[in-house]
């Protein structure tokens, strides 16, 4: 976790630096700002658990209904897949699935997400493009609002992963650090939903956001179907990158929509005198 963090913020700074240097009309202070708006978007998730809003009081509790109808269940829907590999499902989700020619599931890896997130960055301001460095920007936050918050599940509750054991009631408090432990919830689905949700709630996307969602959910499934997660620590998973990137999304266009009305409201028209003489 912390390596990835380095490796992404190091690159993300660095493509900054290049960024700089080639245009001089992106200054240090806007790249600054966007770094602490980056800070503190991932911030403000993580500790949005000190401050809950009873607004999300019924999802909330929703969610934690859904996944404990969902547990009790989880092995029977482990064993179906393992023995049903010829079922359509099964062919669908396949392209998902490890070792495959084309990898779909890598989008699902911060080590594949950040370095993505950071090109969009740069290239948002090389073409002085916000929406693309808001894309960036935002994607990373979800991401790294993801990870941060699975660490600290981890060191609550653990739980095997079923290419370890055949018992989906394998739970430990407090958790473990072994990587096998750590099924629940699912890191994969939530980072790629993460930052699905995030585009969908801040673009207006359409009926993509229905591919993203798709493409999200089959990263989800061949998770499952490889082994590493149950059925519930994925809905777990995904609620959570939804959540995360619909609550980026809100703080990106909330930002936006003040800096429009300060450039609004220091926009003031000129004032000016004319004389006209008749005769």
């Amino acid at each position: 976790m912390r390596a990835i963090i380095s490796r992404s913020i190091g690159a993300t700074i660095a493509a900054a630096a290049a960024i700089h240097d080639a245009t001089a009309q992106n200054t240090l202070g806007s790249e600054r700002r966007d770094f602490n708006n980056l800070r503190g978007d991932v911030w403000s998730a993580w500790t949005a658990v000190t401050h809950p809003d009873r607004s999300a009081a019924i999802p909330v509790v929703a969610i934690a209904a859904a996944f404990a109808a969902v547990v009790p269940h989880d092995s029977a829907i482990h064993v179906w897949m393992t023995r049903n590999e010829g079922a359509p499902l099964m062919r669908l989700i396949g392209p998902f699935r490890e070792h495959r020619t084309v990898p779909l599931e890598w989008l699902g890896s911060g080590q594949t997400l950040l370095p993505l997130s950071a090109v969009a960055y740069a290239t948002g301001r090389v073409s002085h493009s916000s929406a693309l460095r808001d894309a960036g920007l935002g994607c990373a936050a979800a991401h790294l609002s993801s990870a941060g918050l699975r660490e600290v599940i981890y060191r609550i509750v653990s739980r095997e992963r079923p290419n370890v054991t055949p018992e989906a009631m394998q739970f430990s408090i407090p958790g473990k650090r072994a990587w096998t432990e750590h099924s629940f919830l699912s890191g994969h689905i939530s980072n790629s939903t993460a930052c699905a949700s995030f585009m969908a709630h801040r673009y207006h996307v359409g009926p993509a956001a229905l591919l993203m969602y798709g493409y999200t959910s089959g990263i989800g499934l061949g998770r499952m179907a490889d082994g590493w997660h149950w059925a519930s620590d994925t809905m777990a998973g995904g609620a959570l990158g939804f959540v995360i990137g619909k609550f980026i999304a809100d703080r990106q266009l909330s930002r936006n929509s003040a800096d429009a009305n300060a450039a609004a409201a220091s926009a003031t028209p000129a004032l000016s005198f004319s004389w006209r003489l008749t005769f």
